[in-house]
């Protein structure tokens, strides 16, 4: 009798956890079904990642305009104040850099982090039912990890292309758009768009991953009790 359940128990648990191409489409098919929730958490996660992402790309620029030797771009660099020789107002302006930068971050940080966790927790009833129909906990949490990555990853692709889009139109409007090369274009998009595109994505992860590990771990009837 002993052997006949445990193999009843084997048989549930490998029709429970699905292959990877089916939690792919599961997650696909959940992600069209609540649209209108998927495209508030993916605004929300661009608007963000595009912050990071336009300051990371002016700061890029910027810097290498600074290290150009022509005269006119230096002219131009003096007379917005972003550029001087003075030892006292560079070391203002490197932490002005840092400042803005570390607040860029920490904005993506509680706007990634803040949007995940009520996209997951407002879901505690959908992981109670899932749960009722015999799911694993390891099902649970890979399912909704891959489609918080999944959002993640197109959110903070677009918030990032907008982010550089943003930041080349702040170096032309605080400077010349003159001054903007190809190299230096080249390097903020390499630089802005993919440090926005991977801390976006790190973040996303990560914001997902306790809040679905918990869920996953509440029993069915509590998961579905709870109002969010």
């Amino acid at each position: 009798m002993g052997r006949i359940f445990d193999e009843r128990r084997q048989g549930v648990a490998h029709g429970v956890v699905l292959p990877w191409r089916r939690t792919l489409e599961v997650c696909w098919a959940n992600i069209r079904h609540r649209m209108g929730r998927c495209l508030l958490t993916f605004v929300c996660i661009a608007v963000v990642v595009a912050f990071f992402a336009s300051s990371m790309t002016y700061q890029v620029i910027v810097s290498d305009l600074m290290a150009s030797e022509d005269i006119h771009t230096q002219a131009v660099l003096e007379k917005a104040g972003v550029f001087t020789h003075d030892k006292a107002s560079l070391k203002r302006q490197r932490d002005q850099q840092i400042w803005l930068m570390s607040l860029s971050a920490f904005l993506c940080l509680v706007g990634i982090t803040n949007t995940i966790l009520m996209s997951v927790t407002e879901r505690y009833r959908e992981i109670g039912t899932l749960k009722c129909l015999g799911a694993l906990d390891s099902f649970v949490v890979r399912l909704f990890l891959v489609e918080s990555i999944f959002v993640g990853v197109l959110a903070s692709a677009s918030g990032a292309v907008v982010g550089f889009g943003l930041g080349i139109l702040q170096v032309g409007a605080v400077l010349e758009f003159s001054l903007l090369g190809l190299s230096s274009c080249a390097r903020g998009f390499g630089i802005g768009v993919g440090e926005a595109i991977g801390l976006g994505t790190i973040l996303t992860t990560l914001a997902a991953v306790y809040p679905t590990y918990v869920a996953a771990k509440m029993k069915p009837v509590e998961a579905m009790r709870v109002e969010v």
